[in-house]
């Protein structure tokens, strides 16, 4: 992220954003397409950070400001830095839907996952992670499992197609989006596993003021009727925000 972290005097609130399931090459692009929505809104910045060390540290340091991360990422947080001057302010949506799956995609149907290559958008961590549920492994750890990071879910199957990797960590959508675009690849994989139920992105406030909390809630709701904030929110794999608001415990579970 650099040297760019904090908010300059011109910008009233930064929406900090870190996703470990998508691969960080792209945070430039995102966030040209969010901050071009966001400037035609008022004095607000979006921005994405490189790696889970400095987002963790921007959560500890950082008052009056958003937190964009994925549902992964908040439930291992919530029991240590957000606290009870956080709240839980927006949901991401994919048709109407809060929840979504990963699947595990390849050509053969017995795969070693502890020696398998693994091709995956997502960082190493949440990549292990996902994998372990898939096979319902709470302590075992594929150790010399060989993770292919790749930009998009898309490329994932795309490199098992080629023979780079052994299997996809990818979703659903993407596996249907190949079968239009390469039929014979796709007509190759199986489904392999599948997650259990995983939300989608959560948009964390932590000490804003009510009346700028519900008008950060407002701007970001309203991506939808606007071509800068949809091309922002295809971005994410989301088309809407569902509207929430749980105050943040650290003796209260969060939903799975």
């Amino acid at each position: 992220m650099g040297g760019t972290a904090h908010a300059s005097s011109k910008v009233s609130l930064t929406i900090y954003f870190y996703n470990p399931e998508i691969n960080i090459t792209r945070n430039a692009i995102l966030k040209s397409a969010f901050d071009l929505y966001l400037k035609t809104q008022g004095t607000y910045r979006f921005q994405p950070v490189d790696n889970k060390e400095t987002f963790e540290a921007l959560i500890e340091s950082e008052d009056s400001a958003v937190f964009m991360m994925s549902n992964w990422h908040y439930l291992k947080l919530i029991k240590t830095q957000l606290n009870q001057t956080s709240v839980l302010g927006l949901r991401g949506t994919k048709n109407g839907s809060d929840i979504y799956h990963k699947i595990l995609v390849g050509t053969e149907l017995n795969l070693n996952i502890s020696t398998m290559s693994l091709a995956s958008s997502g960082s190493e961590e949440y990549s292990r992670s996902i994998l372990k549920d898939i096979y319902s492994l709470p302590h075992n750890e594929p150790s010399e499992l060989n993770i292919l990071t790749v930009p998009k879910d898309i490329d994932a199957l795309m490199a098992v197609g080629f023979g780079l990797a052994d299997a996809a960590l990818t979703t659903k959508s993407s596996l249907a989006k190949l079968s239009t675009l390469y039929k014979n690849q796709y007509q190759q994989l199986h489904i392999l596993g599948e997650s259990q139920p995983l939300k989608r992105l959560a948009v964390v406030f932590k000490q804003v003021a009510p009346q700028e909390y519900q008008k950060i809630r407002s701007i970001l709701k309203q991506m939808t009727q606007n071509k800068k904030g949809r091309r922002g929110l295809n971005m994410l794999g989301l088309d809407d925000w569902q509207l929430v608001n749980e105050q943040l415990t650290l003796d209260r579970k969060p939903k799975q």
